[in-house]
């Protein structure tokens, strides 16, 4: 539990041997690595990351950061704590990432976009060693807008771990043999946790109304929906020229405790692959001129439980073919149409940036009929919107019928009874041999 001073070991927060870090962040996508951090990267003998990794983890439970939220209200002294406990986890949480990075296969680590983001995360290690520990709130507010570059920065992370798997899986007789998605599980879980333990220290310095942190403590769920529903038929009328309509029914007053962010993503993956499904489908069976009016909608119905929140999408998109029903959950797996623009392989279809509230995907590229357009996808949504629901105790399960559509039920836990707390955030890859069939 998080508390308003916090006992703090700070000789964590200072700069470990060997490295030297500065408060003004580079581009971690664009500007190369001064020769000192490469030096230090690269060195065999430097054991900053093992000693980090080391250390225990503070599991983020609900009601800490609901405590440490309200007690922020109460002076800066909580504030500072709420910051110094931020300086303390990041490091660990980043240092096991990259402890696991380290243990991938040759051909995995070597790959020029998964060493961009090994780099992007020993860059971020060593600038937050290199932050003082923080005293005043001159330096909360300095440590807090370094936090925001920092999460931005690290928003295109998902693309170049994408794209590195996808060359790594096509590589001939290793490549076939890689099992990388419990490393992919442990990345990207890992992420949902930093992200949130940062964005919910910056939001608190804000004091947004209605929200404790990144906790929204009335959110409504029938406007989420709605919100992701109208993005998604936005975005399908611009690749396809046409949309389902998204139809909520059931408890629609319906408002939890929940991160809004987390929400809107998960439904828009949901409403996505619904939208895709019904749309191509029925593409096929009639002629496109008086096609819209006979599209059928996507069904989205929330259901209220004891305890927890089941919203059931339900569309007629003909269901998921029998060969590929397992193989939803994998990473980096994608039935949608891959090309090559400007030497880089993109995938057609719609996409959504997975970062928090971060927005639209960038890739959009013009094809030759009218104002349609092709987004990019990588094939993460399913999996990782899996991985936000069970990251607050919830699920997504998917029910295909086979020529008629789907039933995907995504169940969110209500946050309201305080006593969640993380479950495998930051748990370490399976030793080395695992990663192979």
């Amino acid at each position: 539990m998080l508390r308003c001073m916090p006992s703090l070991s700070l000789a964590l927060l200072r700069p470990a041997h060997g490295i030297a870090g500065r408060w003004a962040v580079r581009g971690v996508w664009t500007e190369t690595p001064g020769p000192k951090e490469s030096e230090v990267r690269d060195s065999f003998y430097d054991s900053t990351i093992e000693n980090y990794a080391r250390q225990p983890i503070v599991q983020l439970t609900l009601r800490g950061m609901l405590d440490m939220g309200r007690d922020t209200l109460k002076g800066p002294a909580c504030r500072i704590a709420s910051a110094r406990f931020v300086q303390e986890e990041l490091p660990k949480r980043l240092a096991r990432r990259l402890l696991d990075l380290q243990l991938l296969p040759h051909l995995v680590v070597t790959n020029p976009h998964i060493h961009r983001v090994y780099t992007a995360y020993f860059h971020t290690l060593q600038t937050l060693l290199a932050v003082p520990p923080v005293t005043s709130l001159a330096q909360n507010e300095e440590f807090t807008a370094l936090l925001k570059r920092l999460v931005d920065d690290h928003a295109p992370m998902l693309d170049y771990l994408a794209t590195g798997l996808r060359e790594v899986r096509s590589r001939p007789l290793v490549g076939e043999r890689l099992h990388l998605d419990p490393f992919l599980e442990n990345m990207l879980r890992s992420r949902i946790s930093r992200r949130t333990l940062a964005e919910q220290h910056m939001y608190l310095n804000q004091g947004r109304p209605g929200y404790v942190g990144v906790i929204c403590t009335n959110m409504s769920v029938a406007e989420g929906v709605d919100f992701a529903g109208q993005r998604c038929r936005q975005v399908c009328n611009e690749t396809y020229g046409l949309a389902p309509d998204v139809v909520i029914t059931g408890d629609k007053r319906l408002t939890i405790p929940y991160v809004p962010s987390h929400f809107d993503y998960m439904v828009y993956e949901v409403l996505k692959n619904s939208s895709r499904a019904v749309v191509e489908r029925h593409l096929q069976q009639s002629a496109h001129s008086a096609l819209e009016r006979r599209l059928p909608a996507i069904h989205a119905r929330i259901c209220s439980g004891e305890g927890q929140v089941t919203l059931r999408v339900s569309d007629e998109g003909g269901g998921i073919p029998q060969p590929l029903v397992d193989r939803i959950w994998e990473f980096g797996f994608t039935t949608m149409g891959k090309e090559l623009i400007d030497g880089v392989e993109r995938t057609e279809g719609l996409g959504f940036d997975p970062s928090f509230g971060a927005g639209w995907s960038v890739a959009q590229i013009p094809v030759t009929s009218g104002n349609r357009f092709r987004m990019g996808g990588l094939g993460f949504g399913l999996p990782l919107s899996r991985l936000y629901a069970r990251y607050f105790g919830g699920d997504l399960e998917v029910r295909s019928i086979q020529g008629y559509g789907t039933d995907t039920f995504l169940t969110l836990k209500k946050l309201e009874d305080e006593d969640w707390q993380e479950e495998y955030a930051e748990d370490y890859t399976s030793p080395m041999p695992n990663l192979y069939h």
